[in-house]
């Protein structure tokens, strides 16, 4: 397996992608966390992994069913023409839905009906997501442009930030202004999309909805299940331990999440193309996810080591003494990304592409419902640093269940196949 000169554009598009999407809001994080002030911090932390569980159920499972079947029917306009109007008519009734139960829960809970209007000003993004078919570009292999477009939808939003937002009440105001980029993109992509004459207009039907629906099922379980002992999390932290200790989950995660920024895309790159390379010969998609697993896990390992030794260093200055005990959450978390990578490898890259969506589901589920017995004790006990230590157990546990069901299934994925 080699780089050809496509997967390595593609790579550097997902990683301009990932700059754009966590590097650039950490140029606003030190000043939010100031003005908002922690519990200011924490209240917009607490309602924007509240509008994440509604933007994993607009994703579904299309994010990967629709990539892989975009892959897989490469040059066929038609066939890629009733994927996209299907799964986008799809994406826009849940978000609907969706906005409906936002609504209903103001009504019967009190914390939701406290933080309404942030929420509402939060829930765009959910809209930007339902348009936004990055799947599509990915499945195409041509992310270069979209990649641009979407750095720079995030710098128009980033002096506006330091423009309007000057005061703890302005946390309505920081929710709108991070969503503005997920609407920003969905003219930009639109525009490429109809350029590009990739699609043409196809009537979609209730039954070709239901299909693809169907076909995200198993996928869809797994994003929710995974949302169990993440986003729940924060969610967790707010109820149990209160604003403060989210701040402190969240300006640490934020950070975790940027390092894994640094990886993520070669995942994403290979994702499509080892779906390509499987459906031609299994030795050649296996030869890749092996190829993958080296790469990813060396950087893996270095990201790791680099969070756990400058935690500290790099917590202080960004955010100053009030969220130092975010260092020591971060040390919890620097494992992560040599799971997480591990992770990524046996089951999306092995067991999605070998057809074991049941199977990859299940695991996510039951790891999810583990997960529960140590996030909520964890989060009584010892606040920020036990969600740090349940969301590592938890991912610890779907690596090896992973890793499990690739032997049991006797995929060769250390060792060629004869």
């Amino acid at each position: 397996m080699r780089l050809d000169n496509t997967i390595i554009k593609n790579i550097s598009s997902l990683f301009s992608i990932k700059i754009a999407g966590y590097l650039v809001p950490l140029i606003t994080l030190p000043y939010l966390v100031r003005v908002l002030e922690p519990v200011g911090y924490g209240q917009l932390g607490f309602c924007l992994a509240i509008i994440q569980y509604f933007i994993i159920f607009v994703n579904y499972g299309f994010d990967l069913s629709a990539t892989q079947k975009v892959a897989q029917n490469f040059n066929d306009k038609y066939a890629i023409s009733l994927i996209f109007w299907n799964v986008l008519f799809a994406r826009l009734l849940m978000t609907v839905l969706g906005l409906v139960i936002l609504f209903l829960l103001s009504k019967f809970n009190q914390t939701i009906s406290e933080y309404f209007t942030i929420l509402i000003c939060g829930y765009l993004s959910v809209l930007g997501t339902a348009l936004f078919p990055q799947w599509l570009f990915q499945g195409k292999e041509r992310l270069g442009v979209i990649s641009t477009l979407k750095i720079i939808t995030q710098l128009i939003g980033l002096p506006l930030i330091f423009i309007f937002i000057n005061k703890p009440g302005d946390v309505w105001l920081a929710a709108l202004l991070s969503s503005l980029p997920s609407i920003l993109i969905v003219f930009f992509s639109s525009y490429l999309i109809i350029k590009r004459g990739w699609i043409s207009w196809r009537k979609p039907s209730i039954y070709n909805i239901v299909l693809e629906l169907k076909d995200g099922w198993h996928l869809f379980l797994s994003t929710a299940a995974i949302s169990i002992y993440t986003t729940s999390i924060t969610v967790a932290l707010g109820i149990i331990a209160g604003p403060v200790s989210v701040a402190i989950y969240v300006s640490a995660n934020k950070l975790l999440q940027a390092a894994q920024g640094l990886y993520t895309p070669l995942s994403t790159a290979f994702y499509p193309r080892i779906n390509n390379l499987m459906k031609k010969s299994a030795d050649e998609g296996l030869a890749a996810i092996r190829y993958l697993m080296k790469m990813q896990f060396i950087l893996t390992f270095i990201i790791s080591v680099c969070l756990f030794i400058f935690a500290p260093y790099v917590v202080e200055f960004l955010y100053g003494d009030e969220y130092a005990k975010a260092s020591t959450v971060l040390r919890v978390l620097s494992v992560l990304p040599v799971i997480i990578g591990l992770s990524n490898i046996f089951g999306i890259q092995t067991l999605l592409v070998h057809g074991y969506k049941k199977e990859f589901s299940k695991i996510l589920l039951l790891s999810g419902l583990i997960s529960i017995f140590t996030l909520l004790p964890l989060c009584y006990l010892f606040a920020s640093v036990g969600a740090a230590f349940s969301v590592v157990i938890t991912e610890f546990i779907v690596t090896v269940l992973m890793l499990k069901e690739v032997l049991n299934k006797k995929i060769p994925l250390f060792k060629r196949s004869l």
